[in-house]
């Protein structure tokens, strides 16, 4: 078997954003049948129209976002260079402002060209005075949820190398 998960973007999550842009485009258009809440019923088209495109886009995206081989992970939007799973101190999953993360610590001299400062500046501050660096990756549109990806993720920097192959060969299995 291949040693290697490869994780998109859900193309159900976007079948079902696609259909309440639907909704929301047909919401608009009964708002448009009052005659006093024209400009409610247009706000409503127009952004139904514009959360339709990040649907359809999202729902034809095939590119690789996360993969995880039994040496490390790359996520691709962001780092774009595998982490290896020695240099992971923790991982776990961090809810922010109505969006999931998971939230990988690794030591801060690690790699220090690709892993670059987070947009979580205060967050940044806490974790230098510990040493270690944070890193975030959204996971709102993937495959996976992010619950149980922290735990896999932390049963892989746990595992010695044959069961690190043997938990990629069964991650669909149990995820």
């Amino acid at each position: 078997m291949d040693n290697r998960i490869v994780i998109y973007k859900s193309r159900n999550k976007a079948f079902v954003f696609i259909i309440v842009c639907l909704l929301l485009a047909v919401a608009g258009w009964l708002f448009l049948q009052i005659p006093d809440k024209n400009v409610v019923g247009w706000s409503f088209i127009i952004l139904s129209v514009l959360c339709l495109i990040f649907g359809i886009g999202t729902y034809f995206d095939r590119k690789p976002y996360i993969i995880l081989t039994e040496k490390g992970i790359t996520e691709m939007s962001a780092i774009r260079e595998e982490i290896e799973w020695d240099a992971i101190l923790r991982v776990d999953e961090f809810y922010y402002r109505g969006l999931y993360f998971i939230r990988m610590l690794i030591e801060r001299d690690y790699k220090p060209t690709s892993v670059r400062p987070t947009w979580f500046h205060r967050f940044d501050k806490l974790y230098e005075k510990d040493g270690i660096k944070a890193i975030f990756m959204r996971i709102g549109f993937y495959e996976v949820n992010s619950i149980k990806l922290a735990g896999f993720m932390q049963k892989m920097i746990k595992a010695d190398t044959e069961r690190k192959i043997e938990l990629l060969n069964n991650f669909r299995s149990y995820y």
